[in-house]
């Protein structure tokens, strides 16, 4: 192992210090035992010190203790972190290092030297764009358009793309047709005997790329006797912004779904992106300081869950797949290690009965995509998927289902790289494909 921690003579303002800064106290009860050392994706790779957990969680100790500038060298090592949350699930000692590496990344913006342009792109997609659903859907209309018409091979000629972003589009996953993108109705009645009533919360980047795995879902809780209320003042969910350290504008974000969705109105608030899943899982951690929103943001992040631990707890009707189907399921490390779910997508694809899963070694690790990890981390990013993509063609699985939207782009990306007839989709729409093919929908008003 290496490690290349330098410690500058003169120390400036420390920016882990302060309201929401970085909790000596959740560092006190690391015990650097090293068993996250053996779950890290980045050091399983680089095999640095500095890039594990222990090591991450070292580096923020000098610098709240005021032992160490936050320089370059902790910017660059709690970058490499892809807060896959791994370390969570193997830390004996219960060390929440999501809480950590958030309050570090919040810390670090008030240092990091970003150039103009920077600042406005990040202004642009985190206040403007993200929150915004007509003008995301707009965005990725143009992306089809970009995708299916001369249109690309005229601005990639034209060099109107820098060069770093034309090596990343093989990554973009292929825009739906515009009528994908159109949102869900306000509300969608259950087929036959109402059971419950769920809000849904849709997400944005979801909805706008994978408006199919919504509709998919929204049907599959109708069948279920799931009376399912899309909220229309629902925005972003604020992940994204948090992870890259702008978490007053993730809190604003929560106040406005707090103020859509109110938690005592359903049975649940259901999803089918395990990104937002976690996020809405930690509204109540994120405005715990809020007088006026804690309260409610508590009761909130109790009923947010995703689609398929709601449909597994009230039971899911059963049903066979026009095709016979072998299936490796990939765990969202957000579902697995932040959400503590594990069993029920496995659950729901068992309700598929002519789906036969098959293993897929460390099913748990990242994939890479880890919210735009693939876009700052390139190489990094392409390292675990190669890893992750070894895997999957061992299975030998036809199909791969997994709950996240960046795991479903980072994985398809990778089986078109190495040329792989591999399907890659959620596991709600196979379930969706099964009833449809059992008539579960016939006569049905559903989207």
């Amino acid at each position: 192992m290496t490690s290349d921690i330098t410690v500058p003579f003169q120390l400036s303002a420390n920016p882990f210090l302060g309201p929401g800064g970085v909790d000596r106290d959740i560092i006190q009860h690391c015990i650097h035992c090293g068993f996250c050392t053996t779950s890290c994706p980045t050091f399983a790779i680089m095999g640095n010190e500095m890039d594990s957990p222990r090591g991450r969680i070292y580096l923020m100790r000098l610098v709240v203790d005021g032992e160490m500038e936050a320089s370059e060298t902790v910017i660059k090592h709690l970058d490499r972190c892809l807060d896959c949350r791994a370390c969570e699930s193997a830390c004996p000692s219960g060390v929440s290092y999501g809480k950590l590496i958030g309050a570090a990344r919040a810390g670090l913006e008030k240092v990091r030297k970003r150039s103009l342009g920077e600042r406005i792109l990040r202004r642009f997609l985190f206040r403007w764009l993200l929150p915004n659903r007509p003008l995301l859907n707009f965005a990725a209309a143009l992306t089809r358009l970009y995708q299916s018409t001369i249109l690309g091979a005229l601005v990639r000629w034209l060099g109107l793309i820098p060069q770093k972003l034309v090596c990343l589009e093989p990554m973009l996953p292929e825009a739906p047709e515009v009528g994908a993108m159109m949102p869900l109705p306000p509300e969608v009645p259950a087929v036959g005997e109402e059971r419950h009533r769920v809000a849904f919360f849709g997400g944005c980047l979801q909805s706008a790329l994978f408006g199919d795995v919504n509709r998919a879902a929204v049907r599959t809780l109708a069948a279920n006797g799931v009376r399912v209320i899309f909220p229309r003042e629902q925005t972003c969910c604020g992940a994204l912004q948090a992870h890259a350290g702008d978490r007053e504008t993730a809190r604003e974000l929560a106040r406005r779904n707090l103020e859509a969705i109110d938690p005592d109105a359903f049975d649940a608030i259901v999803l089918a992106v395990s990104g937002c899943g976690a996020m809405l899982h930690e509204y109540a951690e994120l405005l715990e300081d809020d007088p006026a929103f804690s309260e409610r943001a508590r009761r909130f992040s109790e009923k947010a869950m995703d689609a398929t631990v709601f449909l597994s707890r009230i039971g899911v009707r059963k049903a066979s797949h026009p095709e016979p189907q072998r299936v490796a399921y990939h765990h969202p490390c957000h579902l697995f290690h932040a959400m503590k779910v594990r069993s029920e997508p496995l659950d729901v694809l068992g309700s598929v009965e002519n789906a036969k899963i098959v293993p897929l070694r460390e099913s748990d690790w990242c994939c890479g995509s880890a919210g735009s990890y693939n876009l700052t981390q390139t190489e990094l990013s392409m390292k675990l998927l190669d890893r992750k993509m070894g895997h999957v063609r061992d299975s030998g699985a036809p199909v791969l289902c997994t709950g996240n939207p960046g795991c479903q782009i980072q994985i398809g990306f990778g089986a078109r790289e190495r040329e792989m007839d591999l399907r890659v989709v959620h596991p709600l729409v196979l379930l969706d494909e099964a009833y449809r093919a059992e008539g579960f929908y016939d006569g049905a008003a559903l989207p």
